[in-house]
């Protein structure tokens, strides 16, 4: 299979490169902006943000604790991944399994299968419903073509629905119109072995403009904490297209779509060495249909296909998506959206001897409404959000999702805001239908078996939020945000009697159960800033704060406690970005992690450093080293999957071209 695998990526490089290069030629394309530091810290206050309102608002008037990232940052980080991309937001904690797997949450419960945490591309979401997570090894993009990320911390569900519980994430890709020409680039390194990308971008008329695109990546294994390779490497091909059409004044329509194949290798608790095809591919149509200055329609609809096949577990899963919105202002001081949506997901599992899934196969339907009114109660003084969202699930039926913000602007760039939302992240395949054996260490017993339930409920939270956002000084923006969360009904994994000689003669097994025996509270801060010291430097920091009580009430779950400590109290980073003469530039991050006790990782700093340089506005070369203040460091323990590994120390260069 990864014989095959190979072949096809070989294949598929060749055949999309030729179509590319013979793609009819248009206008030169203008070069893409490589201004070091192209946005000032007064226009990245009026960079409009769409996570946390469905419209288009300035981040400096959105009631809600939210980072951009730019493409700018993007390009200046040095990372070579979207997962990596994260590690600057406050709130988050990002870490490491291995090389083709991450930890990733916002504000506490971090896990491979960390399931409070919406992820969307372009709207399309990419949470599973098999583990109520997301695979990460499999959200990769050019990121060329990123023209922003933005990261909601907090409750997100009376728009985005159950699941965005503690935090939304929203990738947003570029116009096709900014994206004309062609773009060729490709990285080598000691740990990425190889990515190569290419675009085209042209125009079909003034109003029509498409890209094509194929990316290549090769990551070398880690090393295990025994120092032997950790037979993790990450080797995916993919590619799509994006075409953008704006037929009439008052019309917009867009279609997208891409598809990847590859695999990524593993070493878990359950297997010795693994491999796991990866296949996959989505399509999304969205239609925007302006009706007045203050009024328009949006109808989207997208299709998505994952396929995973190891030796551990075979999935497969189609998902159909239609959500239609609205959008208007039905009296002066009131802008509302309201609309509705459905979805179908379906799939077909092959079990194994260590893990089976009971039906082996299942579709689930979700169906929402919901509504949304800003009302101006003060102008340019006091606003009020109210909202709510009504959800249908297959497994808890009907969920409640309101929500309730206030914005306060006493003085002219600064600005306060009050949140109180109610969220819900609900049941997951596995929660329902698993039944997981996994080794015990140290026996006895000799096993544990992980089951569901079909009387697993929602997940609950009440959060409160407290935020002040302000720039005092035209080169100098900063925000606070802190929150305190209650959760109910938190899944927790109930032991049973134990099965004695199973699975084998003089083994014994100890079932856990899926239940909702456990409360928490999760509280904490989150401050990030931004600063141009200079024309040609600027200092962005984030600092965050997080907490997590875990009450275990008349649960005998043996995990609870350890849940605490799944996530760093502390994070703490700063990033430097220098423009030096003759079109060099110096770029710097220093990241530190306070220990993560539960995962047995010790708290560790991590040093970035880029060099780049443009002799001519259309190339840039860039040489970068990452995770430069020691060989290496851990940064997550152990999943039924992947077991932990070292993060290297790694360096690579790379050259980017666009005519």
């Amino acid at each position: 299979m990864a014989a095959n695998i190979r072949l096809f990526q070989r294949h598929w490089i060749a055949i999309a490169c030729a179509a590319l290069l013979a793609a009819p030629p248009g206008r030169a394309a203008e070069p893409e902006n490589v201004d070091l530091l192209n946005l000032s810290i007064e226009d990245l206050m009026k960079v409009e943000v769409t996570t946390v309102s469905k419209r288009a608002q300035p981040l400096s008037q959105a009631p809600a604790a939210i980072t951009v990232i730019t493409s700018e940052d993007i390009r200046r980080s040095g990372m070579t991944n979207v997962p990596d991309l994260l590690r600057m937001v406050p709130g988050l904690h990002v870490a490491n399994i291995d090389s083709n797997t991450w930890a990733i949450t916002a504000r506490g419960f971090n896990s491979q299968f960390a399931n409070k945490l919406l992820v969307m591309i372009d709207g399309r979401s990419v949470y599973t419903p098999l583990f109520s997570g997301v695979y990460w090894d499999v959200q990769d993009l050019l990121l060329e073509d990123i023209e922003r990320i933005e990261v909601v911390r907090g409750p997100g569900g009376t728009l985005w629905g159950a699941n965005a519980v503690n935090g939304v994430i929203n990738i947003i890709t570029k116009d096709a119109a900014a994206t004309q020409g062609l773009l060729v680039t490709g990285l080598g390194g000691n740990v990425e072995r190889a990515q190569a990308g290419i675009r085209y971008g042209g125009a079909i008329s003034d109003s029509a403009h498409y890209r094509a695109y194929v990316k290549y990546l090769n990551r070398d294994d880690f090393d295990g904490r025994a120092g032997v390779s950790a037979h993790d490497q990450w080797d995916v091909t993919r590619g799509g297209f994006r075409a953008d059409w704006k037929p009439t004044d008052a019309d917009r329509v867009t279609l997208s779509g891409d598809y990847y194949g590859g695999e990524s290798d593993e070493t878990s608790l359950l297997l010795a060495q693994s491999s796991s095809d990866l296949y996959g591919g989505n399509a999304i149509a969205r239609w925007t249909h302006t009706l007045s200055e203050d009024s328009d329609l949006q109808l989207r609809v997208w299709y998505d296909r994952t396929e995973r096949n190891s030796d551990l577990l075979e999935e497969a899963r189609d998902t159909y998506d239609a959500e239609l919105q609205f959008h208007l202002r039905p009296f002066e001081r009131h802008d509302v959206v309201w609309g509705a949506g459905y979805r179908l997901t379906a799939d077909e599992i092959d079990n194994s001897s260590g893990i089976s899934f009971s039906p082996d196969s299942r579709t689930v339907q979700l169906a929402n409404a919901f509504v949304q009114d800003e009302i101006s109660v003060i102008e340019n003084l006091l606003s009020l959000t109210l909202g709510t969202k009504l959800e249908y699930n297959d497994y808890t039926h009907f969920e409640f999702l309101p929500n309730a913000r206030a914005l306060l602007t006493p003085w002219e760039r600064h600005s306060f805001w009050l949140a109180v939302s109610r969220a819900v992240r609900a049941p997951s395949r596995a929660e329902n239908d698993v039944a997981l054996l996994v080794p015990s260490t140290p026996p006895p017993p000799n096993f544990l078996q992980l089951n569901g339930d079909s009387g697993f409920d929602s997940e609950k939270v009440l959060a409160f939020e407290l935020g002040y956002r302000a720039q005092p000084f035209s080169k100098l923006s900063f925000d606070v945000a802190a929150y305190y969360n209650v959760y109910k009904d938190v899944r927790s994994l109930e032991p049973g009697a134990p099965l004695f000689n199973f699975p084998a003669p003089g083994l014994i097994t100890v079932p856990l159960v899926a239940q909702n025996e456990l409360d928490a509270r999760g509280y904490g801060v989150e401050v990030s800033s931004a600063w141009n010291v200079v024309d040609f430097w600027r200092l962005d920091a984030g600092y965050t704060l997080m907490l997590i009580d875990v009450e275990q009430q008349n649960s005998l779950d043996p995990t609870a406690e350890g849940q605490e400590k799944d996530t760093p109290a502390h994070q703490f980073h700063v990033r430097s970005r220098v423009d030096l003469p003759w079109h060099f530039a110096f770029d710097t991050a220093v990241y530190w992690v306070d220990n993560v006790s539960n995962q047995n990782v010790s708290d560790y700093a991590r040093l970035d450093a880029r060099l780049g340089w443009h002799p001519r506005p259309s190339l840039e070369l860039s040489l970068a080293g990452q995770n430069l203040a020691q060989r290496s460091h851990d940064e997550f323990g152990p999943s039924f999957t992947a077991l932990p590994t070292s993060v290297p120390r790694s360096f690579y260069g790379k050259v980017t071209w666009h005519y």
